[in-house]
C-alpha cells in the first residue's frame, strides 16, 4: 500500500497585528525560511519539527492584554545561529535551564512581544 506525505496537522497560531515585521522575524531571525503560505492575512511556516506556525494578521482588541500572548516553543537545529541573530539584531533572550532540568532553553519576545522558548532539535 503507498503512503502519502501529509502536512502537519498540529502547530501554533500567533495573532499579530503587523504581519510584514513578524514575517521577517521569524522568517529571518527565527531561521524558518520562506513560508509556505504567504497572503496579506496569513502567513504559515513548517517548523523543523514539522509543526506549523502561523501567523495571522488581526486588529482585535485583546491583542493589547498581556494575558492574550501566545507562547511558542521552537526546536531548532540552529539554535546557537538564532541566538546571535536575535541578540545582533537587538532582540535579547535569556538563558533558561529550570522548565527542563538538563536542558537549555532559551526566551525571548517576538516584536509583538508573544514570548517564545528555543531549544534544541
Amino acid at each position: 500500500m503507498p503512503t502519502s506525505k501529509t502536512q502537519p496537522s498540529s502547530g501554533v497560531m500567533i495573532r499579530v497585528k503587523d504581519l510584514d515585521t513578524a514575517r521577517i522575524f521569524y522568517r529571518d531571525f527565527l531561521m524558518l525560511g520562506n513560508p509556505v503560505v504567504d497572503s496579506a492575512f496569513w502567513v504559515e511556516f513548517n517548523a523543523p519539527d514539522g509543526t506549523r506556525i502561523i501567523l495571522e494578521k488581526t486588529e482585535a482588541e485583546y491583542l493589547v492584554h498581556d494575558v492574550s500572548a501566545t507562547t511558542l516553543v521552537l526546536a531548532t537545529p540552529h539554535l546557537e545561529e538564532v541566538r546571535k541573530e536575535l541578540e545582533m539584531h537587538n532582540y535579547p533572550i535569556d538563558r533558561q535551564e529550570k522548565a527542563h532540568p538538563g536542558e537549555v532553553f532559551y526566551r525571548g519576545l517576538d516584536p509583538e512581544n508573544n514570548v517564545f522558548y528555543l531549544c534544541t532539535l
